[in-house]
């Protein structure tokens, strides 16, 4: 009986792929999610960059905290962690936020990303009032 083409030399190859597309689908499906979530936390760190620097010059301009804060969380979101400090001339205001992946191989992976901006004072601001 002769060979077919398709047929290899140890036997049928009846089902091999199959076989070989169960062993690269999940991985296939790994890799996408990863760029999934890599896409979602390079668009937060946008946001929290937005948001610092918004807070920062909030800061600058002679508002209060309260005013940068809100500032702060309606660029960046309301659970977001935000420190301010500063002397003298300058004001430095850091924003934090963590990511969590959502069900799936990912599950329980968490990221923190952080933000952070730094302004100076308006002049008129200043105790001296030069720049």
């Amino acid at each position: 009986m002769p060979r077919s083409a398709r047929s290899s030399l140890l036997g049928d190859d009846r089902g091999s792929a199959t076989a070989e597309t169960a062993i690269v689908l999940p991985v296939v499906v790994v890799m996408v999610m990863v760029l999934l979530l890599t896409g979602v936390g390079l668009g937060s760190q946008v946001r929290l960059e937005s948001a610092a620097r918004g807070a920062a010059r909030e800061l600058a301009r002679g508002e209060d905290s309260a005013a940068a804060v809100e500032v702060a969380r309606r660029i960046g979101g309301e659970d977001l962690q935000i420190s301010i400090s500063g002397s003298g001339e300058w004001v430095r205001v850091e924003v934090r936020r963590t990511l969590e992946a959502p069900t799936g191989p990912l599950s329980g992976a968490g990221w923190t990303l952080s933000a952070d901006a730094e302004a100076r004072r308006e002049p008129q601001l200043l105790e001296n009032g030069a720049p």
